[in-house]
Parts: structure tokens; C-alpha cells; sequence
């Protein structure tokens, strides 16, 4: 009887411990609507957390993509964006073959970049600290 109480309390710890770890970005999910409205027409400035580099980027209303890095080899780059049904920011790179879909998250009013791996864990790649209405950097 003690062995499958002890069995059941782990059980219980792992769940709690998963929770917690999937709830660390479970910030409000933007829909497809709203996550066109914050970034089509604006520049959006933000960094990669994982990286350690900082952006730049234009999104066209014409689903064009133009960014500037600052402590990245690559300077400038150009693509495609748009926002998928599921509201998640898809961008396809120029230099790259495959089409990138991140989730958008508002964490208390901090808007994040949610990758989410093939075994479903997520990992946070991006916080957007500036979302300015036009092209304000002429990119």
C-alpha cells in the first residue's frame, strides 16, 4: 500500500511539475485577427533571446518582410510573412528554404515569440519590445 501511494504521489508531482513548465508561456495565444493587427504596417523591434541579437523589422501589409540585425553576420534579410489561421507569425526567408510558424503570446503585456519543438515542449525565441505604426526605419 505504501509503494502505490508513493507511486500515485510522484505521478501528482510529475503532472504539477509539467503544468508549471507548459504554463511558463501560457500566455494569452493571439488570434489570427489580433496578431495581424500588432504587427501588419509596423516596424517591430525585439531581440532573440537565444540568440543575443537584436531586430529590426518591417512588416509590409503586402506580406513582405524586411529586418536589420544588430551582433549578427547577417545584416539585412528580406521574405515573405503572414499569419496562419491558427494566429501563429509565419515567415519565409529569402536564404532559407522552409517557412518558419512561431505562436504569438501576450505575457502580462509582454508580446513573445512561442517555438514549439516536435516533442510539443515550447521554448520562448523572441521578446518584441516596439510596435511602431509605418516604416520608421525606412527598411
Amino acid at each position: 500500500m505504501k509503494k502505490q501511494a508513493s507511486v500515485i504521489i510522484d505521478v501528482i508531482v510529475a503532472c504539477l511539475i509539467v503544468l508549471g513548465v507548459s504554463s511558463a508561456f501560457a500566455g494569452d495565444e493571439l488570434s489570427t485577427a489580433k496578431a495581424t493587427m500588432l504587427f501588419s504596417g509596423k516596424t517591430v523591434e525585439g531581440i532573440n533571446v537565444n540568440k543575443g541579437y537584436s531586430f529590426k523589422a518591417y512588416f509590409d501589409p503586402d506580406g513582405t518582410i524586411r529586418a536589420k540585425y544588430v551582433n549578427r553576420p547577417v545584416g539585412e534579410r528580406q521574405g515573405k510573412w503572414r499569419i496562419d489561421n491558427k494566429g501563429r507569425k509565419c515567415i519565409k526567408w529569402e536564404d532559407r528554404d522552409k517557412e518558419m510558424c512561431n505562436i504569438i503570446v501576450n505575457d502580462e503585456g509582454v508580446y513573445k515569440e512561442i517555438k514549439v519543438k516536435k516533442n510539443g515542449k515550447r521554448k520562448h525565441v523572441v521578446t518584441f519590445e516596439k510596435f511602431t505604426d509605418g516604416n520608421l526605419y525606412d527598411l
